[in-house]
């Protein structure tokens, strides 16, 4: 980038050198007559003596004046057409009167206070063409409100339009950079939105306009019938270009988090040069013009001071924004000299500030992208970290995750294993509980559980709900005779015996205690459970037990009761009506089935 920007303005610089040496200066020295107070004809002044005539020894050049200028020189005939060039499109009022020995042959009035098209030759400088075959003498009347500056020189017509063609080519280089500058960096502010590369376009553009101010390429192609804006153009365009320069700085440099009040003072010189933007439009041009000036060189030096510290501190970008700011500064303070009248030179007044600020322009340009492309390294880099930390933290998380999930399947794996033994214990000593210990079969405990279980069913699905008391005839004997052991085989058959003959899985059987056993039959009326408890008598009566003692038969008593739902009584009422029934049974000569009498047992309403 560095190679580019030196072979860019090596280039310029020979253009704009180019341009300037083939002007040829007058034939003999151009004299000027100051009027301080008041004003002068053009006869009177012919009527002057020689004597109130002085040399202006080269480039007439007098700074800020409020003085009237009249010039005069002489131009030798000539066979090839030529023309006068005044280089500076500045001046307000120019009257030019050109005689030969005959008298006044032409009369010109040109100016940036008239408008473009009443020149006499469309050229943003004053171009005058010259008549030929005679020698000539030309008068020149100069007022102005800029710095009074005539640089003027006679051409040959080719040679004339082969130094435009040159100058123009510079020029288009010049403002070529300037544009693209522009463009490049609003590109860089619409990709990335950072507001630097905006402003910096800003900036580029109005220090582009400033410079076709300067230079009258403003006056010529953009605002030609504008003599307002003429006037006010170079105020407001330098107005700008300061105030936008200051808040690049504080943007490029990140002065708020370097220097606060490095970021105030920047901050105070873009208020005062938005002043003189507003001051401008009221105050005349002789008086903001000055005051303009007078604050540029005060304003660059704040930036350039600003780039060298920060340059002290180690800053990475200030180095190369010193060094744009100095040629920037270089320039202008070169080219408002020349301006104040206070060094000659026409070249460095001329294209001092273009040259200084087309360099300045690249360099901040790069040092913008650098920044740009540095920062945007550094947050990829962060990015990359941050995005490997959690990486390295989400697998850090998993492996934790898969460690708990592994400690919890664990501790969920031995909990179920509790569970279950929690479960198979329960249902043990629930088995235990609900079990008679020497048949197998359901206890009395649970009979009364059950009894009021299907009592509240019966009661929901109003249907019957009855019970069977069963008790070994003469066991007692049998007992006594064999022993217990025998009894309790008989016992233990007998049930397994009744089991097999209940084949509904709703019947409950159970063992009420000693030879005596219950039987809860759900959804039976009576006439149902009387047929059921007489096939089992029968099964009993017909059935062989096995013991130590040999076969030994028995026979067995039976009541039978029945309860439907009402809105009284409870479970033990059926549980009293069947064991009456029973002992019925047992009084009536046992070995029979005796139901319960006709009234039947009320079920309660849960």
């Amino acid at each position: 980038m560095t190679k580019i920007i030196v072979a860019v303005y090596i280039l310029l610089l020979g253009m704009f050198s180019s341009a300037t040496a083939l002007a040829q200066e007058p034939y003999e020295p151009v004299l000027y007559y100051q009027i301080a107070n008041g004003d002068s004809s053009f006869a009177e002044v012919q009527q002057q003596s020689m004597q109130r005539w002085r040399s202006t020894n080269g480039e007439a050049s007098f700074g800020y004046t409020s003085d009237i200028y009249w010039f005069r020189f002489a131009v030798p005939a000539s066979a090839q057409a030529r023309v006068m060039n005044i280089s500076y499109p500045l001046l307000d009022q120019v009257d030019i009167y050109i005689m030969s020995e005959d008298g006044l042959m032409r009369e010109y009035q040109v100016g940036d206070k008239k408008p473009f098209s009443e020149r006499p030759v469309k050229h943003k400088d004053f171009v005058i063409p010259l008549p030929t075959s005679e020698p000539l003498t030309i008068f020149m009347r100069v007022e102005t409100s800029s710095s009074l500056r005539v640089p003027v020189a006679i051409w040959p017509h080719a040679e004339f339009l082969e130094g435009q063609s040159t100058g123009s080519m510079a020029a288009g280089l010049y403002y070529g950079v300037v544009i693209c500058m522009a463009v490049y960096n609003l590109f860089g502010f619409f990709v990335s939105r950072e507001r630097s590369f905006l402003t910096y376009s800003c900036y580029t553009i109005f220090i582009g306009l400033l410079m076709a101010s300067l230079d009258g390429s403003g006056y010529r192609y953009i605002w030609s019938e504008s003599i307002w804006l003429q006037d006010k153009a170079i105020p407001f365009f330098g107005a700008m270009v300061f105030m936008l320069a200051a808040i690049f700085t504080s943007q490029l440099l990140s002065l708020k988090e370097h220097s606060r009040r490095l970021n105030l003072g920047l901050a105070t010189v873009a208020g005062v040069f938005a002043l003189m933007f507003v001051v401008n439009l009221f105050l005349p041009y002789a008086i903001v013009i000055k005051m303009l000036l007078a604050l540029a060189v005060p304003g660059c030096l704040f930036l350039l001071g600003t780039g060298i510290y920060l340059w002290r501190r180690g800053h990475v970008y200030a180095r190369v924004f010193t060094l744009a700011w100095a040629t920037l500064l270089l320039a202008i303070i070169t080219n408002s000299l020349g301006y104040l009248g206070l060094i000659d030179g026409f070249f460095i007044q001329r294209y001092a500030i273009m040259i200084g600020s087309g360099i300045e322009i690249l360099l901040l340009s790069w040092v913008l992208a650098i920044r740009y492309t540095e920062e945007r390294r550094q947050k990829l880099v962060a990015q990359s970290e941050a995005l490997q930390r959690a990486e390295e933290m989400q697998v850090a998380q998993e492996e934790q995750n898969e460690q708990l999930e592994e400690k919890v399947a664990e501790r969920t794996f031995e909990l179920e294993i509790a569970m279950r033994e929690l479960q198979e214990a329960n249902a043990e000593l629930e088995q235990k509980s609900s079990e008679d210990a020497l048949t197998g079969i359901y206890n009395r405990r649970f009979l009364n559980r059950q009894l009021e279980t299907e009592f509240r069913r019966s009661y929901r699905q109003q249907s019957s709900l009855s019970m069977v008391m069963l008790d070994i005839d003469h066991f007692k004997p049998v007992n006594d005779t064999h022993g217990h052991l025998v009894g309790d085989q008989i016992l233990v058959q007998l049930a397994e015996l009744l089991k097999r003959q209940l084949r509904r899985a709703s019947d409950t059987l159970c063992r009420y205690g000693g030879e005596e056993f219950a039987i809860l039959l759900p959804n039976t009326d009576l006439e149902g459970a009387e047929a059921i408890a007489r096939h089992l008598s029968e099964a009993v009566r017909n059935h062989s037990f096995d013991t130590e003692a040999g076969p030994i038969q028995i026979t067995v008593s039976m009541g039978v009761a029945e309860a439907r739902p009402c809105d009284f009584a409870v479970a033990e009422q059926l549980l009293a009506h069947a064991d009456k029934a029973l002992y019925k049974a047992k009084n009536s000569g046992r070995d029979q089935v005796c139901p319960a009498p006709t009234e039947r047992v009320a079920v309660a309403s849960e």
